[in-house]
């Protein structure tokens, strides 16, 4: 009689154990596809908060012979080029802050979560209704307005303008925070200037503004 109560006593101690293990390793596959989820969310909506940034910002206060000015002499020869720094330092900072607007208005709406994703089981993680989560949290954004002359031809220069925005993220769940690393560029303008550039002109030149959210 006590050999069967210690048999089954065991049986129930190793179901117990089993019950937990499988419990663990279903919790922890369950968190790796909600930080899957975060980070492909997050991805997505970086594209959209450049473009959305850059459709706000851009209008004729900032074109680009607002921002720099080409300096010939009287034979037509490029002695000089100038940009407006205070125009540029306006620029890059409110492109920061639309870019963390709409990161912001994102990330508290939520990312979408199939329930069946808390199973932890990966052929049930697409099914289910969706329930709203905050996963990504977003501390600053950093905004670079980087600026690059090159040769376009015979007597042609090409100078271009692009968006450099790199987003200080996380993907935090209950049990886990992930850093998110991402960075994406965007071209702001692209002009071709008639005659060659002095050399002096021709480094790279960066603006930058950080916007925290």
């Amino acid at each position: 009689m006590k050999k069967c109560k210690k048999r089954k006593k065991r049986v129930f101690l190793l179901f117990l154990a089993l019950f937990f293990l499988v419990f663990i390793t279903l919790y922890s596959i369950s968190n790796k596809m909600l930080v899957k989820i975060g980070e492909a969310s997050y991805k997505g909506v970086l594209s959209t908060a450049s473009y959305y940034a850059i459709n706000k910002t851009l209008s004729d206060k900032y074109n680009y012979s607002e921002l720099f000015k080409v300096h010939k002499d009287s034979n037509g020869k490029i002695t000089m080029i100038t940009s407006d720094s205070y125009k540029f330092n306006v620029l890059t900072v409110t492109l920061a802050e639309s870019v963390g607007e709409y990161m912001n208005n994102y990330v508290s709406a939520g990312v979408d979560v199939p329930i069946g994703v808390f199973t932890g089981i990966r052929l049930l993680q697409g099914f289910g209704k969706t329930v709203k989560m905050k996963l990504i949290v977003i501390h600053s954004v950093k905004c670079d307005v980087v600026s690059k002359f090159e040769s376009a031809g015979i007597n042609q220069t090409r100078h271009t303008l692009y968006l450099v925005v790199t987003p200080d993220a996380s993907v935090v769940t209950r049990v886990s925070t992930k850093k998110i690393i991402d960075t994406i560029t965007v071209m702001l303008y692209d002009n071709v200037i008639i005659g060659e550039v002095p050399e002096v002109y021709l480094a790279s030149s960066i603006f930058s503004a950080q916007k925290y959210v």
